[in-house]
């Protein structure tokens, strides 16, 4: 059940990740700029569409100057060579028709580079690692795997915390599309908090013009739980136990139908 629900899910997921793409903008941002070094490489790296080397500048402190215009609905503008390095990595994973760059991503080392990003205190570092791996994330289990080696669940979690929708929704569903690969990822994540920050996610605020993170959290909560297979007792206590219940029987009496469907389809699976 989980699974086919989220199958639609993931879906749309793409589909809003592909709307979300930089664009062109990226190398006009370098014009701004003094010329350095690292804009040489990065220019050079941008006409020759080299990932390893867009994957090396990453760790790039080489500032640029911003664009009056925002290249993304919520990250924030790169402010240095390497946060937009990783997004050029982003804009290669974002593209449906070139799988491939995402395994040239992670032969390149990008994975561990992107999550090691995550730590940053600079949001525009932090941001567009976030973004880069949100779409190395989708349809790709040797990427989800690396990620997870790498300790990327933690970072996603406190992501999950962030004030910003976007982050929290991105961060989210990277780690569902590690966690359903293997219940010691489940475990992980369940051990890190990140079922609380689900949960938490199903509270509707009084001025919500839609409920598409609570319908969000609830699919993500489907594929914790378990597979259309069978439910993992554990992860149903896990869910249980951080105040699942009442939410969910409160989303039932929702007036969206979809939302108030998805509650009462997880508390029957929730049920003893």
């Amino acid at each position: 059940m989980g699974n086919q629900c989220c199958a639609g899910r993931d879906t749309a997921y793409k589909r809003k990740a592909q709307e979300n793409e930089y664009g062109g903008k990226l190398k006009n941002m370098l014009s701004f700029g003094t010329v350095g070094d690292d804009v040489v490489r990065f220019d050079r790296a941008y006409d020759n569409s080299d990932i390893a080397e867009f994957v090396r500048l990453c760790d790039s402190t080489c500032e640029i100057e911003k664009l009056e215009e925002r290249m993304h609905p919520w990250a924030a503008d790169p402010e240095t060579i390497g946060a937009l390095a990783a997004t050029q990595l982003a804009i290669f994973a974002s593209r449906e028709q070139e799988p491939h760059l995402k395994d040239e991503i992670r032969e390149a080392g990008g994975i561990e580079v992107l999550v090691k990003l995550l730590a940053s205190k600079e949001l525009d570092r932090k941001h567009s690692a976030v973004v880069a791996l949100s779409f190395l994330s989708v349809d790709n289990r040797e990427n989800c795997i690396a990620m997870f080696n790498a300790g990327a669940i933690p970072y996603l979690i406190q992501g999950m915390k962030s004030d910003i929708e976007g982050m929290r929704a991105a961060c989210a569903q990277t780690a569902r599309n590690i966690y359903v690969l293997d219940d010691k990822y489940r475990r992980a994540f369940m051990k890190g908090g990140g079922i609380a920050q689900l949960v938490r996610f199903l509270d509707v605020s009084p001025d919500a013009t839609n409920v598409y993170t609570q319908l969000e959290a609830i699919y993500h909560l489907e594929d914790l739980i378990g597979d259309e297979n069978e439910e993992r007792p554990e992860f149903v206590q896990g869910v249980k136990a951080a105040g699942a219940i009442p939410k969910l029987k409160k989303l039932q009496q929702h007036r969206d139908k979809d939302i108030a469907d998805a509650a009462s389809l997880l508390l029957v699976r929730l049920a003893d």
